[in-house]
């Protein structure tokens, strides 16, 4: 089937555009919605496209610049329509955002804010102790994914997202996405500091006295697809980690360097909650890893390392503090974390393992951390070179697609979208703040440009954006609400060569990677979501400025 693949919400006005085509043309046009020619250019032909199957050639427009609504043309097949304008990412901007408040848990919703999509209060009792008789409040927070649970160090990651978003783009201060003014006591906040202090005020209560942080609040099994508040199980509060307590040291100082500015009683708790988690890290240095317990089903979160999170966790409050034992700290831990990441290279990640920005390997947040402190230790010097290096990687990895995407067919993971957003972070704060460059803001496009409808699928991984945005999440309460669309801003888990479900397990086994997708609710290696598959979209678009 003759296809022209490009993204469907649509361009700004300065800046790469193109469209990918499966088949061969010699011209293709820009055609507007009355049907007028606006625009005609040579296709290029690329070739064969390892990571999609296709023959592929390339139609840029790059220097059409006018506002409107348009399409691509070539012979008699034609594009999904799009848009050109300075603002065509703005409501993408807030809905992503606006998701964080949809997944709020207790009683956190209200009419006002959440329209159709609204439900009564949930997981609001005590959770047990998992193997105790001791009783916690550890209510609030965001549902994580497609369950109902929620973890410390999936939570950790999707603020720090947010937060490190903030601190390089400062644009994400001023985005009103329309949720309550009511998280702040002195004064309002922005309304991205006042959704992530939901999540923050949740992950202080996961810390014990000590310092040490329990991995995760579930019930025992994932619930059935019903609505939060059906969700009667008891909830367990399930043992401390060592990469959960340092992934709450490291969130807590970085929330510290920007709740200061706002409200200073709420930055010294949480700075109080790093320091406190650290030194409880400093008493135990061995890792304490997590795994469940036997027949527990919920989300495991499990970790081969804390080196990682250990590192992320003294960069962090070096930056924060100034203090200089944090950075000793920081250097021993980054020198245990290269070499586990140069000994395992290619197992779940690529590239430079100080650059990843996963849940699992955090130590990509520890590097920016250290770029935001902008001193001239060794170290800092160091990450620059590591940054720069793994963007020309990058780069070089997208030459030779026809979609010009940083990803290898390794890349196709569960959560394969993901891959391609932590690569356009990687790019964005090189070309930021490191060593700006032309060919990583193409290559941040060409990604964009990909999640939003540029690929083999011909669908937006966004829902409710784009012309063939995907329908059917992986989410309990967007399939069982009565409510025909799901939530606006939604970003699926992508093509996943595993295909580790039942429905996904039916595609051909020699399926090529991008083609490994589903818009089914029932494959959740394939659309799920999770907070952290929305924040790293969030960075992006702050960079952008959208």
């Amino acid at each position: 089937m003759k296809q022209i693949y490009l993204n469907q919400v649509g361009f700004t006005k300065t800046g790469s555009k193109k469209a990918v085509l499966n088949f061969p043309a010699e011209r293709f046009e820009l055609v507007s919605t009355g049907g007028e020619t606006v625009y005609s250019g040579n296709v290029t032909e690329f070739g064969r496209d390892k990571i999609s199957g296709e023959e592929t050639f390339v139609a840029d427009f790059s220097q059409f610049s006018d506002e409107g609504s348009f399409a691509v043309r070539a012979g008699d097949t034609s594009s999904a329509t799009f848009k050109i304008s300075d603002d065509v990412y703005g409501t993408l901007f807030k809905d992503l955002l606006k998701c964080f408040y949809y997944l709020r848990c207790g009683d956190a919703l209200s009419k006002e804010f959440a329209g159709e999509f609204y439900h009564e209060p949930c997981h609001t009792s005590l959770a047990t102790v998992y193997g105790t008789d001791e009783k916690r409040d550890v209510s609030g927070g965001w549902h994580d994914a497609g369950d109902y649970g929620r973890y410390s160090t999936a939570g950790s990651v999707a603020v720090a997202h947010l937060l490190y978003g903030v601190r390089f783009f400062k644009n994400l201060l001023d985005v009103d996405f329309n949720i309550p003014k009511e998280n702040c006591e002195k004064g309002q906040y922005p309304d991205i500091l006042s959704e992530v202090k939901v999540e923050l005020d949740f992950l202080m209560k996961m810390q014990r006295e000590d310092g040490a942080v329990y991995h995760k609040v579930t019930t025992f099994s994932h619930a059935p697809f019903i609505m939060p508040e059906e969700d009667k199980e008891e909830l367990f509060v399930f043992a401390v980690s060592s990469i959960a307590t340092a992934d709450i040291a490291a969130v807590c100082a970085l929330a510290y360097t920007i709740y200061k500015d706002y409200d200073a009683a709420y930055a010294d708790k949480l700075l109080a909650a790093s320091k406190k988690a650290y030194a409880w890290l400093s008493a135990n240095p061995n890792p304490l890893l997590f795994y469940n317990p036997e027949g527990s089903n919920t989300g495991q979160y499990d970790e081969a390392e804390d080196f990682s999170n250990r590192y992320w966790a003294a960069a962090s409050l070096y930056e924060a503090t100034g203090d200089e034992q944090y950075l000793i700290d920081a250097r021993n831990q980054k020198v245990k974390a290269a070499d586990y990441g140069d000994k395992h290279a290619g197992f779940g990640f690529q590239g430079d393992y100080l650059t990843c920005l996963g849940w699992a390997e955090v130590a990509g947040l520890g590097s920016f951390s250290m770029l935001l402190a902008g001193d001239d230790s060794d170290l800092t010097k160091e990450l620059r070179t590591r940054y720069i290096s793994e963007a020309d990687r990058l780069v070089k990895v997208a030459k030779e697609n026809g979609f010009g995407i940083p990803m290898l067919p390794e890349d196709y993971i569960w959560g394969s979208n993901f891959e391609v957003e932590k690569y356009m972070m990687i790019l964005a704060v090189t070309d930021s703040f490191v060593s700006p460059n032309e060919e990583y803001k193409k290559v941040i496009r060409s990604g964009l440009d990909y999640l939003l409808g540029c690929n083999s699928m011909d669908v937006s991984y966004v829902t409710c954006h784009g012309e063939k945005a995907y329908k059917n999440p992986h989410l309990r309460p967007t399939a069982v609400d009565n409510v025909d669309e799901p939530w606006p801003g939604l970003v699926s888990g992508g093509p996943n060569r595993g295909l580790q479900d039942e429905k996904a397990s039916e595609l051909p086994k020699d399926t090529p990677p991008m083609k490994c997708y589903l818009d089914d609710v029932t494959c959740y290696s394939l659309n799920e979501i999770t907070i952290y598959w929305n924040s790293p979209l969030v960075f992006v678009l702050a960079y952008f400025g959208a």
